[in-house]
């Protein structure tokens, strides 16, 4: 049987949250994660980036030898995966009004997001409303911070983590969500 309704915003979260759980799992796997008890205990969630829309957390370690340990001392997860609120505006976009009451070259400005930019998609690049002036206000965008508005890639610590697992897991074509379901993709 085949049900075919368009992709909500719940399904793309949930996409998310599979490809920062891979992310996360893969990072882990590559590190040999405690390999012959040079690592201390991994530390405490920090609080996440965003309290809607999805955002990250990150724990870490200590290397127990120095700095001769194998593998990463950082690990990622998703967080707040709820839906915003309607009012809540666009995360990008928040990070650029912070900066309307800080003077630029002299004069305030209100500053409107620049989306999509492949040389820094995670650099915060705005621009000063009703003017060509495109100013990056700084070098990287929050976490959970999407790289571009037409994918699932989130900026951490200033780096586009790339999410090819999700669309290969579940490809999302003219706003369907696929689904693997007896053998074949059933459209839901």
């Amino acid at each position: 049987m085949e049900i075919c309704i368009k992709a909500s915003d719940l399904f793309v979260l949930f996409c998310f949250v599979l490809c920062f759980l891979h992310l996360q799992t893969s990072r882990i796997a590559r590190s040999d994660e405690d390999k012959e008890g040079a690592w201390d205990a991994w530390g405490a969630w920090s609080d996440c980036s965003r309290t809607c829309g999805g955002g990250a957390s990150y724990s870490l370690r200590r290397c127990l030898n120095g700095r001769n340990c194998e593998g990463r001392n950082i690990r990622y997860k998703t967080c707040s995966n709820n839906d915003c609120p309607s009012d809540v505006g666009d995360f990008r976009a928040q990070q650029c009004s912070a900066y309307n009451d800080v003077k630029y070259q002299g004069h305030f400005y209100e500053w409107l997001p620049v989306y999509n930019d492949p040389s820094a998609p995670c650099a915060l690049k705005c621009q000063a409303l009703g003017k060509k002036l495109v100013v990056e206000l700084a070098p990287k965008v929050l976490d959970g911070t999407r790289c571009n508005v037409e994918s699932l890639d989130m900026c951490i610590s200033g780096i586009c983590q790339v999410c090819q697992y999700c669309l290969s897991k579940f490809p999302i074509s003219k706003g369907i969500l696929c689904l693997w379901f007896n053998g074949q993709y059933t459209f839901i």
